[in-house]
């Protein structure tokens, strides 16, 4: 057996956010050996040259004598020709940065993703790759993706890819274990407090896994599965590795009921993910590059289709209401339908450019561009409907997915655009394979009719929950300094006025306006109101006149009071609850 890549970790200056990583070049690979540090882990699409955070690179041979390294490029390092091995290459990595795809160590805890963490040698990448990793300090746990190794504190990936898709927490944390389908899974949370509820966090996450079963109607894929789950101050994601997921969720994630929703979504998301792209693999995404983009465009089906189903898969295991359900379908229907960037650039597009555009935002973002997380699961919405309009008593879009599981999960070629729409084709027809590569091609909303929603007895109803607010056509952020308007929406109020994205406010109508105020000083005014609005502009103190517009209808989904029983019976294959429990609350 070929001499397998080892590392060994050191975490003894964790306190200064300091990881120390030693790789072992074996010596029949030493001279010459290129060492690559990747540039972006998968599942987030963008190049983030993790090497600007080496400290330090240094090599020494098995004398202890130093040995050059020599830059190869922006994120790789090569070996001298003559080098006699093995040879030790040691990294120090400046590690203080809190998210999915970053590391971050402190006194607390260590997170270390493998992408920015571990170099691979060149030529060696089928090889087996070991990890030692020596909790530190004392009473800590290393809690890892990997499986472990024979010796103790090591950890085996079957070759590079499979380490680079895997991740490690260490700390003395919070974590229970559990099965689901009777396979081990294990929950970690390194959050500093926050009181979770492990044991309803273990049975939440085991509802939603059966029902991700459910959805497939296979075994599970993985023989264990591992949620490293961070909190922080705010914000929140996630990141799907092959046998487990990292996620992020605001400290308090646990008291606030909305918070807890949006986690049990996180947790489906990532976890259907074991089928969605871990094994059911974008062709372009089979072979990836890791030092430059690999661009699919197929995100539409990765995320977006997943997307969709975050939100069903709750619902099915019984932790959503239906009543949640549809509010969360309003809101992602209603956010896509009023970005103006929805209609100049087409889904298959955004996927392409996932990593110039998705993942590289600013002020002007929702004026050019769509998100294939929120437009694809709409798409996805608009292909269910109209295969259970169809067939009633069919599956509509799962027996799509199982379709394209049974054909191309774990195959070396992984599927194509063409293979999803022939599996729309064989699971309802042509026309309806056209109609999706139409929407996915073309820069267009989804269109979600009445007769659509009557298929699983549902209308479009108005809200009536207060007061209308015209409309002045911005995305905010408030805080407790002020309010700042994060977007203009092109052709908007706002824009016409002559505001744009990045603008400071600071009053309308002469009268100042603090975080939390915004909408009750809009509802002073009438649509078609002209008002000046003063905001600061960098060192600037503007003022412009806006002419208020139509407030946005407030609106919700709702059970239709006519609908048929076969209406009700096909909500219920659909949403795994009946229509009579879609309440107000």
């Amino acid at each position: 057996m070929a001499t397998p890549i080892r590392y060994r970790v050191d975490l003894t200056d964790r306190l200064h956010h300091l990881v120390r990583v030693r790789v072992t070049v074996p010596e029949e690979l030493a001279a010459g050996a290129r060492l690559v540090l990747p540039v972006w882990t998968p599942g987030s699409y963008m190049v983030r040259n993790y090497s600007h955070h080496v400290q330090t690179i240094r090599a020494t041979d098995p004398t202890g004598d130093s040995v050059p390294v020599t830059p190869d490029g922006i994120t790789a390092w090569r070996l001298p020709d003559d080098v006699t091995g093995p040879v030790d290459v040691e990294l120090e990595l400046y590690a203080n940065d809190l998210s999915v795809r970053t590391n971050h160590v402190d006194d607390h805890h260590a997170l270390l993703i493998p992408a920015a963490t571990f170099p691979y040698l060149d030529g060696a990448t089928d090889r087996l790759h070991e990890v030692e990793l020596p909790p530190h300090p004392a009473g800590h746990r290393t809690f890892s993706l990997l499986p472990a190794g024979d010796e103790p504190n090591t950890f085996v990936a079957q070759d590079r890819d499979h380490l680079i898709d895997s991740a490690f927490e260490v700390g003395d944390l919070p974590h229970i274990d559990f099965e689901v389908a009777g396979v081990p899974h294990t929950f970690v949370w390194a959050g500093h407090g926050g009181a979770p509820d492990l044991r309803q966090i273990a049975q939440d996450t085991t509802a939603i896994g059966e029902a991700c079963l459910a959805l497939f109607g296979s075994e599970l894929p993985t023989d264990r599965y591992v949620f490293l789950c961070a909190g922080w101050d705010q914000g929140g994601g996630g990141l799907e590795h092959r046998d487990g997921s990292v996620l992020q969720m605001p400290i308090r994630t646990f008291q606030d009921p909305d918070l807890t929703a949006r986690f049990q979504s996180l947790v489906a998301h990532e976890y259907l993910h074991l089928w969605n792209v871990k094994r059911l693999v974008p062709a372009d995404l089979v072979e990836p590059d890791y030092e430059h983009p690999t661009h699919s465009p197929s995100l539409w089906v990765a995320e977006g289709w997943t997307a969709y189903y975050d939100e069903l898969l709750p619902t099915r295991a019984k932790v959503w209401t239906p009543r949640r359900l549809l509010d969360t379908l309003r809101d992602t229907w209603e956010r896509v339908d009023t970005t103006p960037g929805v209609r100049l650039q087409a889904l298959r597009q955004a996927s392409h450019e996932a990593w110039t555009k998705h993942y590289l935002r600013d002020e002007n973002s929702p004026n050019v561009m769509t998100d294939y997380y929120g437009h694809g699961s709409l798409v996805a919405f608009e292909l269910d409907l109209r295969l259970r309009q169809a067939d009633p008593e069919g599956d509509g879009l799962d027996t799509v997915f199982r379709t394209l599981w049974s054909r191309h999960a774990n195959t070396p070629e992984g599927y194509t655009e063409q293979d999803v729409l022939e599996a729309i084709a064989e699971v309802g027809n042509d026309d309806l394979a056209d109609l999706i590569d139409t929407r996915v091609g073309a820069p267009q909303p989804p269109e979600i009719d009445e007769a659509l929603l009557a298929t699983v007895g549902l209308r479009v109803t108005d809200a009536g929950n207060g007061p209308a607010t015209p409309d002045l056509g911005v995305q905010v952020t408030e805080a407790d300094d002020g309010i700042t308007l994060t977007s203009v929406l092109r052709d908007g109020p706002a824009w016409r006025g002559g505001l744009t994205g990045g603008d400071r406010l600071i009053a309308i109508d002469g009268a100042t306006v603090a975080r939390g105020e915004l909408e009750r000083a809009l509802r002073a005014h009438a649509p078609d109101d002209e008002v000046a609005v003063t905001v600061t502009r960098g060192p600037r103190l503007l003022t412009r006149t806006v002419q208020l517009g139509e407030p946005r209808r407030r609106w919700k989904l709702a059970a239709r009071d006519d609908a048929t029983e076969q209406q009700a019976a096909t909500f219920e294959r659909w949403a795994g609850r009946t229509l009579d429990e879609v309440t107000e609350r």
